[in-house]
C-alpha cells in the first residue's frame, strides 16, 4: 500500500507529537538546578502547529492507505 512515510520511524513521531498534550508539557532546565519550567506561550503556539500538521499527514496517509473502493453506477430504473 501506498503511505506518506519512507519510514515507520517517521510515522510513530507524528503520532507522538499529534497526541501530545502541550499544556500539560513541562521541559526540565539544565540552568535553574534541574526544575521543571512550563513552555512559555510562544513555544506552546509553535507546538501547537506542529501538532496540526502532524495531525494532517497522519490524516493523508491514512486516506492513501484505504483500499481502492470501484463505484459502480446505478441501473437506470
Amino acid at each position: 500500500m501506498p503511505s506518506l512515510y519512507l519510514s515507520r520511524e517517521e510515522r510513530v513521531k507524528d503520532v507522538v507529537k499529534a497526541y501530545m498534550n502541550e499544556n500539560a508539557s513541562v521541559r526540565h532546565s539544565l540552568t535553574f538546578g534541574g526544575q521543571f519550567l512550563p513552555y512559555s506561550e510562544h513555544e506552546k503556539a509553535l507546538m501547537r502547529e506542529e501538532r496540526a500538521w502532524a495531525l494532517a499527514r497522519l490524516t493523508i496517509d491514512k486516506i492513501m492507505r484505504l483500499p481502492h473502493i470501484v463505484i459502480k453506477p446505478l441501473s437506470a430504473i
